[in-house]
């Protein structure tokens, strides 16, 4: 069975600089609050932290404009909960520092507002850990799993989503997580608690974003069709006991809204006197498709934000194929991925068809609004490298151009990072100066890790499994496979 633990001393060095690189890129990068869409989400934590409410009125300062909803007189965040509530351990660690008299570690952003950035600066690291772990179940070489996770963490828009405080982030890590579980289920009744386990996942992360709920289906379709065990009243059993996983968290946000508005309905926007196409869904799913799928995709009816780059900043950040020309080669890389691994590909593509139909339809179609399924997206980049890697007669050119693909992209997505609201050009990466509310943080963090491998006489990278479940067991065919497959 492969695990980190098989990385020889170099790669796990390696491996650990890597991912301590990432974290202080994502760090550094970040700048706070950085509209009212995270200004939001931020209010409803604090709200909830200080006050045991979910009124926002007395942190409106930080929602700046838009992002809210008023019902009889009061103010609340129009975001779900799913974020405000992940935001609550780092208010109460901002607070622990405080407490012991390390107020001033931020130089200038409140500290409250540092340690909710690092929520989404932990899911993006954790994330790219969850895909490289995901190209070694499907039997990858270490060497190209490695290059195919550090292209993606530089030069997609998982860099940008890994800086400010949004719901895209955790959202994706999430997902990518219940897929991680899911690739690992063969049998219905040996993993009973792994299905349910990837059902609560799914679930919880729609209180996050709630189109997330839709993607069960196709996940219940992929566990069905890889399982060994297909007997159907196994699986009806299985199905009820999944529902009434899927209802507790569908309940909670039911619980949510009708403690805040009184109602029990599922979209916390549909009060907010900014968008009244919110009110319902048939409302906000209204738009033009067609002009949605090419601001998500292609963006041709701006076809000057290809060559302007100023035209794609903050909110008009181009399609993925323009922010990210990288992700071309992940498209053709498609037609090797079906051909490898098929009820796989068949998953994701299932995924990313729901997802950009949703943000295509709706009203307000941004590019953002599908980042949950950029690593699926992304995914099969991988195949198209190795295939050039392995070609005598077209390595050379083909990794030219794939290195010219790559530096394009990392280029418009530094860009948009400088260019993001509050980033700013000047004074960019704004993060320098609380650089030791970073170590006060990682430092006491990794000090535990190390006392805890200490204390188990465990490899490092087998000991993270206690703490985070997310790094415990690659595919068994995945040790033979990778080594066959090396570079």
């Amino acid at each position: 069975m492969t695990s980190f633990s098989t990385l020889h001393a170099t790669q796990k060095k390696i491996a650990m600089l890597a991912l301590a690189g990432f974290a202080f890129l994502y760090f550094i990068c970040s700048a706070g609050i950085n509209g009212s869409n995270d200004g939001s989400h931020f209010a409803l934590a604090k709200a909830v932290y200080q006050n045991q409410t979910t009124e926002v009125k007395p942190f409106f300062k930080y929602i700046k404009c838009c992002d809210f909803a008023e019902k009889d007189g009061k103010i609340y965040s129009d975001r779900l909960p799913g974020t405000a509530l992940l935001m609550l351990p780092f208010l109460a660690y901002a607070q622990l520092m405080e407490s012991i008299g390390l107020h001033n570690l931020g130089n200038f952003y409140e500290s409250d507002v540092v340690a909710i950035s690092l929520l989404p600066n932990i899911c993006a690291v954790i994330s790219l850990v969850l895909l490289f772990l995901l190209y070694r179940q499907s039997g990858f070489g270490i060497e190209l799993a490695f290059a195919s996770t550090v292209i993606y963490g530089l030069a997609t828009l998982h860099w940008l989503e890994a800086t400010h405080a949004f719901s895209h982030m955790p959202s994706a890590m999430l997902i990518l997580l219940a897929f991680y579980y899911t690739a690992n289920v063969k049998d219905i009744q040996k993993n009973q608690k792994a299905i349910l386990l990837i059902t609560a996942i799914i679930s919880f992360s729609s209180l996050i974003e709630l189109q997330n709920i839709l993607f069960l289906a196709p996940f219940y379709l992929y566990l069905f069709y890889n399982s060994t065990n297909r007997d159907y009243k196994n699986w009806v059993l299985m199905l009820a006991k999944s529902a009434v996983v899927a209802a507790f968290f569908v309940g909670c946000l039911l619980l949510y809204n009708y403690v805040t508005f009184g109602e029990l309905i599922l979209k916390s926007n549909t009060y907010n006197p900014n968008f009244p196409e919110e009110k319902t869904l048939a409302t906000s799913l209204g738009g033009n498709f067609i002009l949605g799928l090419d601001k998500l995709l292609t963006s041709f009816s701006n076809i000057e934000v290809y060559y302007k780059w100023y035209k794609g900043r903050n909110n008009d950040t181009p399609g993925i194929f323009v922010s990210s020309p990288v992700m071309l080669v992940s498209l053709a890389g498609y037609f090797l991925f079906i051909k490898k691994e098929r009820s796989k590909a068949l998953l994701f593509i299932s995924m990313i068809v729901i997802s950009i139909l949703i943000a295509a339809f709706h009203k307000t179609t941004l590019t953002r609004h599908i980042f949950t399924i950029t690593p699926f997206f992304f995914f099969p980049f991988i195949y198209v490298l190795q295939a050039i890697w392995q070609s005598k007669t077209y390595r050379l050119i083909g990794l030219s151009v794939i290195g010219t693909i790559v530096l394009l992209s990392m280029m418009r997505i530094f860009y948009i990072n400088v260019t993001y609201w509050e980033h700013g050009v000047k004074g960019f990466p704004r993060y320098l100066t609380e650089l030791p509310f970073f170590f006060a943080f990682y430092i006491p963090l990794i000090t535990f890790l190390v006392l805890w491998r200490t204390a188990h006489h465990l490899n490092w990278f087998s000991n993270i499994y206690n703490i985070f479940p997310i790094i415990k067991v690659v595919h068994p065919a995945a040790s033979e496979s990778s080594e066959k497959e090396k570079p």
